[in-house]
C-alpha cells in the first residue's frame, strides 16, 4: 500500500492510498481530532460510494508520507492489517 497524506488547497488533509499516475485516492478519509494526542477518521465525501476519488493535480499542494502511528492505524482501518515496523526501534 502507497499510504499518503495530501494537503489541499482547500486545506484539508487527507490520508488514504495515492496512486500518483492516476492522481486517485482509495478510500480517502480526514484526520480529526478527539483528544489530546489522539485523532480520528472521519470519510472524506461521506455520502460518496466511490472507495476511489479522482483528484486534480492543481488542487494538491503537497503529498507527504504519514508517519508509522498514522500509518500503522489507517492500515489497521481501511488495510492488510499489517503494522510498519518503526524505524527507530528497530535494533541493526
Amino acid at each position: 500500500m502507497n499510504i499518503k497524506v495530501l494537503k489541499l488547497i482547500t486545506a484539508e488533509e487527507l490520508i488514504g492510498e495515492w496512486d500518483q499516475e492516476k492522481s486517485s485516492i482509495l478510500n480517502p478519509v480526514v484526520m480529526v481530532p478527539v483528544a489530546q494526542d489522539k485523532i480520528g477518521f472521519q470519510p472524506w465525501i461521506p455520502l460518496g460510494q466511490d472507495e476511489e476519488i479522482f483528484i486534480k493535480d492543481q488542487h494538491i499542494m503537497a503529498v507527504v508520507t504519514p508517519d508509522t502511528k498514522l500509518q500503522n492505524e489507517y492500515n489497521r482501518v481501511f488495510g492488510s492489517g499489517l503494522i510498519v515496523p518503526d524505524e527507530e526501534k528497530i535494533i541493526h
